[in-house]
């Protein structure tokens, strides 16, 4: 469900944003001012720039950190590399680059000369080196062809989703942030009547898809929303929507590892599951063992809870590594309607959507 379709990058959702686009900004946006310090000095510290994860092209600041006293290149890059950690691990951020002065060999060669070495880091593990050899003369900078490099990836956490979901869902760099709105008692007529929603009839494709709609073979009809101002709306008039039918929705958060499952029968809320795998506030307390839950959740819960313990258990990770219980919520909707947001194809077959408007259209 990755497809929009519109004239201006400003109107693109942010996570179709890709690594090598964000890098490409980054690179842009940080050459000119290492030209203007190589010109007036000859020379430059370390320093770097963070891109936040919206919007779609996304908002890009200066790190211009106060280096330490020593005269060591080295440890003026871990101090710089460190500041970016602190801030990426604080804020929302999706990509980074920290730009030093090196000398390298150039390749072919191998003659040794200055250049400006571009570390381009992407919060999906993505990592890139730009090289731009550079001479000064009389003040002014001459840059050779870029010469590009294997990255590391040293300043974004790693990412604790566990493996099999990063491989099963078509990719999304800066992570899914969707709502999943499942109805079983009603038709697809009804459960698109009562969100206010009209089905194109069109497959999801090359169409813009910010909601979809598909109806699954144990009679649950889903709406998928990828716009998460949209999903918030839904789920505050779930118990209307639930009038007369039973009614599932999902949260998921990647990003902030937080998800929601939510059941309800006949306009009422009978439970609620979540989990927040990470907190950046005391008023938000989270870790990757967080589970709350109100009302009675159904009985299916409890073998989830414990195949996740057992699995983690199993699993040769060090403690903390993955965050297991984030898929708690994800498995007990699907424990309950046979669908998960991370799987395309099942044992009858592929999910089908079809791209949604919102509203009555025009005419």
């Amino acid at each position: 469900m990755d497809q929009y379709e519109v004239g201006d990058d400003v109107d693109r959702p942010y996570w179709l944003s890709m690594p090598s686009q964000d890098f490409t900004a980054l690179v842009d946006f940080i050459m000119p001012e290492i030209e203007v310090r190589l010109g007036r000095d000859g020379v430059f510290a370390p320093f770097g720039a963070l891109m936040t994860r919206e919007p779609y092209r996304g908002d890009i600041e200066l790190l211009d950190e106060p280096m330490p006293d020593k005269k060591d290149g080295n440890a003026q890059l871990d101090h710089l590399k460190q500041a970016l950690r602190d801030r990426v691990a604080s804020t929302h951020q999706r990509a980074a680059v920290v730009a030093a002065n090196c000398t390298v060999l150039l390749p072919g060669s191998g003659k040794q000369a200055e250049a400006a070495v571009l570390m381009c880091t992407h919060r999906d593990g993505t990592a890139a080196n730009f090289v731009y050899p550079y001479t000064i003369t009389s003040g002014r900078v001459t840059f050779a062809p870029l010469e590009m490099a294997e990255g590391t990836q040293d300043i974004f956490p790693p990412i604790r989703l566990r493996p099999w979901i990063r491989e099963s869902c078509p990719p999304r760099p800066v992570g899914y942030r969707v709502g999943l709105f499942l109805f079983h008692g009603i038709d697809r007529e009804a459960v698109l009547r009562r969100m206010n929603l009209t089905d194109t009839g069109r497959p999801e494709g090359d169409s813009p898809a910010p909601a979809a709609l598909a109806s699954l073979p144990d009679g649950w009809t889903v709406v998928w929303c990828n716009d998460p101002v949209a999903a918030l709306h839904h789920t505050a008039h779930m118990e209307t929507y639930a009038v007369g039918c039973t009614a599932l929705s999902l949260s998921v958060d990647e990003p902030d590892y937080v998800t929601q499952a939510m059941g309800y029968a006949n306009g009422l809320q009978l439970w609620t599951v979540r989990h927040v795998g990470t907190s950046r506030t005391n008023a938000l307390p989270g870790g990757p063992h967080d589970l709350h839950m109100t009302g009675t959740p159904p009985a299916q819960l409890a073998a989830i809870v414990s195949a996740m313990q057992k699995e983690e258990a199993d699993s040769g990770y060090l403690p903390d590594t993955i965050d297991f219980y984030f898929d708690i919520p994800v498995e007990l909707i699907y424990a309950l309607s046979g669908f998960r947001y991370c799987q395309r194809d099942y044992d009858r077959g592929r999910v089908t959507f079809n791209t949604l408007l919102p509203g009555a259209p025009e005419g």
